[in-house]
């Protein structure tokens, strides 16, 4: 058999493997659970949703199913999303009315330093079935109070109790990718080519077609994200596009808030629109680590974007031996930096965060370093925390310096060399409650900011020095598998990417509109709903 037959019918075995493996029977749906009883709950996320696209689409009269649930139920217009702006992570405060920095983990990706192996916490491709693992077990989320309820989500990893889970990886795989290299192929074969390779359009549309069919089984809490618009905006940025994507969803929920209806359960049943991050395009994609190795001959690690071929994460802590530092993505618009003690002998050289006086002046051949300073002097970057060696938070915005201090009263926001967050002076060297930084920042460059860094800079596990990019800047050159570099991305501070709107329209709820309100607040919402405390 000559290499052309062998390598077509390598490929048609290929093709015959897909299409089982991603058509075998669930037989989730034949179980049987208790009837369910008293108020139920459906979450739609929409992944990376941008505010002022939302807007400009519903201004137009696009959105008609959104603007009607608007008219008749709540709606925020600035939704707080939590820090770093993440999926998955930023799902947590949704199903439990609790800050995203309380859960156990802090992004999509993190470094644990008290692991001899798997320290990149890395919950993209098949090593997600790790994010319930490195949960808390203290808080309980809305699938866990739920049972012994049917309860079903589509496309989320942060459901741990949940009853049926279901995931449309390869699909959502071949529409993140439609295009590109090996995707591109399997979609132009004749007859098959698009039912084994989605686009968004056709990804969407069988995503709602499950939740329709769960529904019909009155689900407790079902749970239906929908991962096109951040998707596509990664790979294409904002365009036509992504506004047909945003009308399509909408088109989608107007068919299941009519079966709600027609199998009566619009009585009970509570239907919460929210989003996990905005977006911002992007049109520079920098090597931060070959930057750090080039000025100031620093060794940092990049942490592996995906995990394709197993779920283990077991790198061990041994590989980073002979390295200053390990450098954590988020979004592709936040990192996180661990540096290495130098002064202290492997392997307890990476198990606790560098004290300041050494993030201040890191040793070098050529003299030492303040990190620091040094990260805020690059023109890509943007904002540069850490902690002082007085437990303060100190944020750098190019020259600019303030730090986040606590007291009994709350948070307050002092600026010490110029303006970093570029606050109104009124709001300067006072101690407001987080509630106070809702409302009086909204509308400033970087909405409810000071709790959000606080908090993540208190949790467990953060990073030495926690950085965002500028607007239009991505921090991972040539990281993505298939793509390369991102046109878009998400994980910072800016209105545009932590501000999303939320919908919620629910049974005996009036209608009203809210300035802002946190995730966590919809998180609680829905508990209450639900008849949770």
């Amino acid at each position: 058999m000559n290499r052309k037959r062998l390598v077509l019918l390598f490929l048609s075995l290929l093709i015959v493997a897909v299409i089982t493996y991603f058509n075998l029977p669930d037989r989730e749906w034949s179980t049987i659970y208790p009837k369910t009883e008293g108020n139920t709950c459906t979450i739609f996320l929409i992944d990376g949703l941008s505010s002022e696209i939302f807007e400009d689409e519903l201004a137009a009269g696009r959105l008609p199913v959104m603007q009607k649930m608007i008219e008749e139920g709540l709606f925020t217009e600035n939704g707080i999303s939590s820090f770093p702006t993440m999926t998955g992570y930023g799902f947590y405060p949704f199903v439990t009315g609790v800050d995203a920095t309380k859960s156990g983990i802090l992004g999509l990706r993190w470094f644990d330093r008290t692991r001899g192996k798997g320290n990149l916490r890395n919950y993209v491709g098949k090593t997600n079935i790790h994010m319930n693992d490195d949960l808390v077990d203290s808080v309980k989320n809305i699938f866990q109070l739920s049972q012994p309820y049917y309860t079903v989500s589509i496309n989320t990893y942060m459901n741990e109790g949940v009853q049926h889970n279901i995931k449309t990886g390869w699909a959502h795989t071949t529409a993140k990718y439609e295009g590109k290299s090996f995707f591109k192929w399997l979609r132009m074969i004749p007859l098959i080519g698009e039912s084994i390779a989605k686009d968004h359009f056709q990804h969407e549309t069988d995503a709602m077609n499950l939740a329709i069919r769960g529904l019909e089984k009155n689900p407790k809490v079902q749970w239906v994200t929908f991962p096109s618009p951040d998707a596509y905006n990664h790979v294409s940025g904002t365009d036509e596009t992504y506004r047909k994507l945003i009308r399509h969803i909408d088109s989608l929920i107007g068919v299941y808030v009519s079966k709600t209806k027609s199998l009566g359960q619009d009585k009970e049943r509570m239907i919460a629109i929210v989003s996990d991050h905005g977006i911002s395009d992007v049109s520079v994609n920098i090597d931060f680590c070959g930057w750090m190795k080039e000025k100031f001959d620093l060794n940092i690690e990049r942490g592996q974007s995906v995990h394709i071929y197993s779920s283990a994460l077991d790198q061990p802590l041994k590989d980073l031996e002979s390295k200053d530092g390990f450098f954590v993505i988020n979004g592709n618009l936040t990192a996180y930096l661990y540096m290495k003690n130098p002064e202290l002998p492997f392997p307890v050289s990476w198990h606790k965060p560098l004290p300041y006086d050494l993030l201040t002046n890191y040793p070098r051949p050529k003299g030492k370093i303040n990190i620091p300073e040094k990260l805020a002097a690059n023109e890509k970057l943007e904002l540069i925390i850490y902690k002082d060696d007085n437990n303060n938070v100190v944020i750098r915005n190019g020259h600019d310096i303030a730090m986040i201090l606590e007291s009994e009263v709350g948070l307050s926001y002092l600026p010490i060399q110029g303006n970093p967050l570029s606050y109104h002076d009124s709001i300067s060297n006072k101690f407001y409650t987080e509630l106070d930084w809702v409302n009086i920042t909204t509308e400033t460059p970087y909405p409810y900011a000071i709790p959000r860094i606080w908090n993540l800079m208190n949790a467990s596990g953060i990073g030495d020095i926690v950085m965002t990019s500028r607007k239009g800047v991505d921090l991972a050159n040539d990281y993505e598998i298939f793509v390369g570099n991102y046109k878009g991305g998400h994980g910072g501070l800016r209105k545009e990417i932590i501000t999303v709107p939320y919908i919620i329209k629910s049974p005996n709820l009036k209608q009203s509109k809210l300035h802002a309100m946190t995730n966590e607040d919809v998180g609680r919402m829905i508990k209450e709903h639900l008849g949770f405390k």
